[in-house]
């Protein structure tokens, strides 16, 4: 017999529809029987019944003890599900538990105040979700729920920063910010893993007390690393502002530090703006035309009608930020763009001044020199970027700052201003050991980017002091390990050790490539890097290619996980503060300075985790 389907009745086992509409044949003995109507609303199975019971009453029978068992089943089965819908989850009820732990976990990912769980639209979303859960007090979850997760994930992150699994070498950014309540310095840690995966974590936002001093910045930046059980010998780097008093702090605390090059570009593109007096007129009209704007709805209908008159875009007129220089050139950018709505809204309204036509010649001068400088700071700040990429930014500039043509009229004094900054504040950057390596170990640059060959000599000479250290401590290792070789050597050889074996030995019969490195030593090691063309800057990915390449430069390898893994700025460290800003809202003016911390350490890190811990 052919199988029903699943909502059918179960009369339908024992007939099929016929062609004729509302009919149906019974398989028994193909006889027509009526469903009463064609109508698919009104047809029934009541005549299909009466057949069987006159005509077939063997398989009526059978038929109809299975309809009455499954309505039987149906109902006993209902009346459990029925009261369980309208009961109340006890408190430690598994299911209550996770959604006590959920809502926590959204208050801190989405900087939520933990009085949301009075507000009466949450309330009833949850009630309508779930009402066998009962919601508990803003007391629960910010004293109970919030510490308790809080402290799983401070073990989860320190079991990611161990050895074994971060690796030994870890970089850092710190930054200090002033609130309306409080002061927090933040710490964010930065490595390579095993897969050649560049990883990032908030470690904290602690809050500051008393005088911000050299010494007190100092103990606390240790105090910190103390608190993640982080020795100092594990830190590469440390990218920080140029604040006299940080960067005391990091000298008293002996640890290899370097000013953020974003602040750096900062300063110089502001010692540019502010050399040249042509310049500065043009940026004080503009930033009044903004203010007039920002400050008036009258104006802005005015300038949408113009807008739209013109067949401009129908954007809004930016305002420069003294803190973020790349602001000045949104500025510039936006009111190069709407010059004609700006120059028709001047000429119908009295008491606003816009620029003359040499003055808009300087504006487009300018966007040409400051939009290469803003990628440079782009790419300064993004996620993927490492301390590689200063020493050949830095070059890039300076080959722009240095050149003339049409783009350079009338900002010549500012162009030059620049460059002699550029090169003043950068001055040393090729005497920095990091700087200098993890440019020389990126693929994409190499050597191609240092101003002489005095740099690649330094270079060298740091190779060999890092290999000279790497060896020390295999040595160690191995030492230390020889207690238990008895015991390692009697353990079976995994499916991986053995895969490992296997390829050894293919090596040693079929000899080494045409690129592969032959003999594993620094020297011949960097000769074979060095001599190989760059890969692309932009579709190149420098720790792809080291994992490809981890077995043919194993020294190098190891040395690139190093040094690769600092970042070029401290921006990470601005962005926690960006978070911060967010936490200590309105509705947040009475939060404390340690549970700010906490809510920051989790907004980032239950995201870094994937709320799995």
């Amino acid at each position: 017999m052919t199988e029903r389907r699943k909502n059918q009745s179960e009369v339908w086992t024992y007939f099929t529809q016929s062609i004729i509409a509302g009919v149906a044949v019974c398989k028994e003995c193909q006889m027509n029987v009526s469903m009463g109507s064609k109508s698919t609303t009104t047809k029934n199975t009541s005549n299909m019944w009466n057949h069987l019971k006159i005509h077939h009453s063997t398989i009526f029978e059978e038929a109809k003890k299975k309809k009455d068992a499954k309505t039987s089943s149906h109902i006993q089965a209902s009346l459990p599900m029925m009261f369980e819908k309208q009961t109340k989850w006890k408190t430690p009820d598994v299911r209550s538990k996770t959604l006590d732990r959920m809502i926590t976990e959204m208050i801190a990912t989405d900087n939520q105040p933990f009085t949301m769980v009075q507000n009466k639209g949450f309330q009833r979303l949850m009630a309508t979700a779930e009402p066998r859960y009962t919601l508990k007090s803003e007391k629960f979850y910010r004293t109970e729920m919030f510490p308790s997760i809080h402290n799983s994930i401070v073990e989860k992150v320190k079991a990611l920063l161990k050895p074994e699994n971060a690796g030994y070498n870890l970089a850092f950014t710190t930054d200090c910010w002033s609130g309306t309540t409080e002061s927090l310095m933040s710490l964010t840690c930065h490595y390579i893993d095993d897969q050649w995966i560049r990883r990032q974590v908030i470690l904290n936002t602690k809050a500051m007390i008393g005088s911000h001093t050299g010494e007190y910045i100092s103990e606390m930046f240790l105090g910190m690393l103390e608190e993640w059980d982080i020795d100092k010998d594990r830190v590469v780097l440390v990218l920080r502002d140029s604040g006299a008093n940080i960067v005391k702090g990091m000298r008293i605390a002996e640890l290899p530090d370097m000013s953020c090059s974003a602040h750096i570009l900062q300063l110089v593109v502001n010692d540019g703006l502010n050399s040249q007096r042509a310049v500065q007129n043009i940026l004080s009209v503009l930033k009044s035309c903004a203010t007039h704007f920002n400050h008036s709805v009258l104006a802005k209908q005015r300038l949408a009608v113009i807008q739209q008159d013109l067949g401009l875009p129908a954007h809004a007129i930016i305002q420069a930020v003294p803190t973020r220089w790349n602001s000045t050139l949104h500025m510039l950018v936006r009111m190069q763009e709407q010059r004609r709505a700006l120059n028709m809204y001047a000429s119908e309204h009295s008491g606003f001044t816009s620029l003359s036509a040499d003055q808009w010649s300087i504006v487009t001068n300018l966007i040409e020199t400051l939009s290469p400088v803003e990628e440079v700071t782009l790419e300064m700040s993004h996620y993927e970027s490492s301390a590689s990429c200063i020493i050949p930014s830095v070059k890039v500039l300076k080959m722009l700052l240095s050149s003339q043509g049409p783009s350079s009229r009338g900002i010549k004094t500012m162009r030059q201003e620049m460059l002699e900054s550029l090169t003043r504040r950068f001055a040393k950057v090729e005497e920095v050991k990091c700087a200098v390596l993890a440019c020389l170990l990126d693929p994409r640059y190499k050597a191609h980017a240092f101003s002489s060959d005095t740099t690649l000599l330094h270079a060298k000479d740091w190779l060999k002091e890092e290999t000279k250290t790497l060896e020390q401590d295999n040595t160690q290792g191995e030492e230390t390990q020889s207690d238990d070789s008895s015991t390692v050597s009697k353990r079976p050889r995994t499916e991986e050790t053995q895969k490992k074996l296997i390829d050894e030995m293919y090596d040693t019969l079929l000899g080494a490539t045409s690129s592969e490195v032959v003999g594993f030593s620094l020297e011949g090691e960097l000769q074979q890097y060095v001599s190989e063309p760059v890969i692309d800057r932009r579709m190149g990915k420098p720790l792809e290619w080291w994992k490809q390449n981890e077995k043919r430069f194993p020294i190098l390898a190891r040395l690139s996980r190093k040094f690769l893994c600092p970042p070029p700025s401290s921006v990470p460290s601005e962005r926690v503060f960006s978070e911060v800003g967010a936490i200590y809202e309105n509705k947040r003016s009475r939060l404390t300075g340690q549970n700010a911390e906490r809510l920051c350490f989790l907004h980032y890190n239950l995201v870094l985790l994937n709320w799995e811990y």
